[in-house]
């Protein structure tokens, strides 16, 4: 009888099967275990939520470091062999982690960096193909461009923000395009803006990524902010008002006190001063840029020498 004779495992590789399936093994292992935990993604979720919260009231030179270390870790996350449903999980929370180091590095007076956190940003939000994240980008590059003196810009892109159709994301869009619309002197267009801020649908109690919730407080603050850049009647009035919903020391109390300062610098000045010195005091404990930038505008206006309220200095935080 004739003897059957096996393979020998151990003879020499010469087509390169066992190579290929010891790589095979490894892959597979590597697929197996890249997602992240799933406690790991609620935790992500959750610091989300809460940058979200403290974007504008936490000095940005508080917020850099633990948002920054979040974002290397989801685009090393990114970097493995993910389920299709992680990945585009975790891209969307690249995004959104891209978009706040945007607008902090607006705030700590880094264009550079801001720049290229809204360009990543938006390629998130293309990859995703989801509205908040698209709307989410677009008032991103608002900002960037408003901030540098790009007000057309600025204007057409909040216009892309609204045209997202996200609810949550209106009252953002409008406010942005009313402010630019304010600075260009384009009042039809400022009081257009301005009309549909009036009709901004609830999003109170609502958890999502990105901006923090537009409430009435936020509200009133750009109606006035709005308002005195164009010298409307009533400017005073609307900016009490703001002044009267907000906390004192915090950075909504500041814009509220800028609108009344530029609604009464024409008749009163020394009472213009005297806000301004306050917000000066709030700026002292929480440092904006955007804010900084509004008093300068006024200080300038009024005639004064020098600036009261210097600029945050390029930042060495960009990653």
């Amino acid at each position: 009888m004739s003897r059957v004779e096996l393979p020998d495992s151990t003879r020499p590789d010469r087509l390169g099967l066992p190579a290929a399936a010891r790589a095979a093994a490894m892959l597979s292992r590597e697929i197996a275990y890249a997602d992240p935990d799933p406690l790991t993604m609620a935790e992500l979720d959750d610091r989300l939520h809460r940058f979200a919260t403290t974007l504008l009231t936490t000095p940005h030179t508080a917020l850099l470091r633990p948002v920054i270390a979040d974002w290397r870790r989801v685009q090393a996350a990114l970097g493995r062999r993910l389920s299709p449903a992680t990945h585009r999980e975790l891209t969307g929370v690249a995004g959104f982690l891209s978009f706040y180091l945007g607008v902090l590095a607006v705030e700590a007076g880094d264009d550079p960096s801001a720049r290229r956190f809204a360009t990543l940003t938006d390629q998130f939000a293309t990859q995703l193909d989801d509205p908040l994240l698209t709307g989410t980008a677009a008032t991103l590059d608002s900002l960037v461009a408003f901030v540098g003196g790009r007000y057309d810009a600025a204007r057409g892109a909040a216009r892309r923000a609204a045209a997202a159709g996200h609810p949550y994301l209106h009252g953002w869009a409008a406010a942005l395009e009313a402010g630019a619309a304010a600075t260009l002197g384009d009042i039809d267009g400022a009081l257009a803006a301005l009309a549909r801020l009036s009709q901004t649908p609830c999003v109170q109690g609502l958890r999502h990524p990105g901006w923090p919730a537009f409430d009435e407080v936020r509200e009133a603050c750009v109606v006035a902010d709005v308002v005195s850049r164009m010298g409307g009647e009533g400017a005073a009035g609307l900016s009490r008002a703001a002044v009267d919903l907000t906390s004192s020391g915090t950075p909504e109390r500041g814009w509220a006190l800028a609108a009344l300062a530029g609604a009464l610098a024409p008749d009163d000045p020394p009472e213009a001063s005297r806000l301004l010195g306050e917000i000066v005091e709030i700026l002292d404990v929480h440092p904006s840029r955007l804010l900084s930038s509004r008093v300068n505008d006024l200080v300038r206006t009024a005639g004064y020498p020098r600036p009261l309220a210097p600029h945050p200095g390029q930042a060495g935080t960009s990653a």
